[in-house]
């Protein structure tokens, strides 16, 4: 997990609603992350109620959840937290199309649905799937779509649907359908903590990933979709895939950069000033430039009075940078950078600058005719 990074430790569910599973003491925490594993049981524990994996949350650590459609009402009012209902029980994802070269024993099994169907914001972040993941006994699920926070990484197939078999003739379907239903949910925080929803334990299983190998790819287990979404979503829980971060940020007049590597408090009325900011991306555990041509850069006051793109010049370097003449109106203007993107962690960094006053002998000259 998160390329060896992490130890892992393993805590059983036993469903007793007294039993006690402790994940911090006096506030102070024993885990970085939690990975919910146990969908079938009705109680994760006294220590484990919702209101304390949200408090575990909110001091900045990340959490993920597997379900199945046996998923009980724990796990359900866990997610509903983070805008995301899941179908009723014993609703069963099916449908999508499976790649010719999948094994035979996929076939075998009931409760199947395929889907490559990435949501499409998050290519920048997520490779893009050639062949469908497995869904195994999983259970589709309804993003709300008022949240800014959540999103879908995985969609069902178009042709994906709810099943019940059991259920009576007008019951047998769920409430979504096709790219209404969401397999796999994402969630970031305000403050970037992240949280990842997937409505199939058996995803990210063995026997998943073996009967979903190419092998037009040599039939390794990394040609598998079910690999490469799994090993993609879980560095992107852990803080390892899409992090981008803004340092070294800096302003001056054109031309004239700061020797002691302060910047300016304050200039003047219509002079020309350029502002920087660099931006990186962690990639394989490296810090490289950020390459990207949406990165918007505001001078703003109550209102923007420039609401621009940066210019990234060199490619190869993380600088982007943008050229303006400050207004003539005086006071407290901010230099704001406000990026957010599905999947990325959100860049907000904002700098004071007061624009003053020229002197009384720096007016341009009139002349009385």
């Amino acid at each position: 997990m998160g390329g060896g990074n992490h130890t892992l430790e393993f805590k059983l569910i036993s469903g007793d609603p007294s039993a006690k599973v402790e994940i911090q003491q006096f506030n102070k925490y024993f885990y970085d992350n939690i990975i919910f594993m146990a969908p079938t049981v009705k109680s994760l524990g006294q220590d484990m109620q919702v209101k304390t994996i949200l408090e575990f949350v909110d001091f900045h650590h990340n959490i993920m959840v597997f379900a199945s459609n046996e998923v009980r009402k724990q796990i359900r009012d866990l997610v509903n937290e983070f805008g995301v209902d899941f179908e009723d029980y014993g609703y069963t994802m099916q449908g999508g199309h499976p790649p010719v070269a999948a094994t035979q024993k996929a076939f075998s099994t009931s409760g199947l649905a395929w889907s490559n169907n990435m949501f499409s914001p998050l290519g920048r972040v997520f490779s893009k799937l050639e062949r469908p993941v497995l869904f195994e006994d999983g259970i589709g699920a309804i993003v709300d779509t008022q949240n800014e926070y959540v999103f879908p990484i995985l969609k069902s197939d178009p042709s994906g649907y709810s099943y019940h078999p059991q259920a009576s003739e007008e019951k047998q379907h769920g409430f979504g359908a096709g790219q209404q239903l969401s397999l796999v949910t994402g969630y970031q925080t305000h403050y970037n903590q992240r949280i990842v929803i997937a409505g199939s334990i058996k995803m990210c299983g063995n026997d998943a990933m073996l009967a979903n190998r190419d092998p037009a790819q040599g039939a390794t287990i990394e040609s598998s979709s079910n690999y490469v979404l799994c090993t993609e979503m879980v560095e992107w829980n852990l803080q390892e895939r899409g992090v981008v971060r803004a340092d070294n940020v800096r302003h001056n007049k054109v031309g004239e950069e700061n020797q002691d590597g302060k910047n300016p408090e304050n200039y003047k009325r219509q002079v020309d000033i350029e502002y920087f900011i660099d931006l990186q991306e962690k990639k394989n555990g490296e810090w490289v430039p950020y390459v990207a041509d949406d990165v918007q850069f505001q001078f703003t006051m109550l209102d923007p009075y420039y609401q621009v793109a940066l210019e990234q010049p060199n490619k190869a370097s993380p600088t982007y940078t943008y050229k303006l003449k400050t207004p003539w109106r005086l006071g407290i203007f901010k230099f704001l950078v406000d990026y957010k993107r599905y999947g990325l962690n959100y860049i907000h960094n904002s700098m004071e600058v007061s624009v003053i006053q020229l002197r009384h002998d720096e007016f341009p000259p009139l002349s009385c005719g």
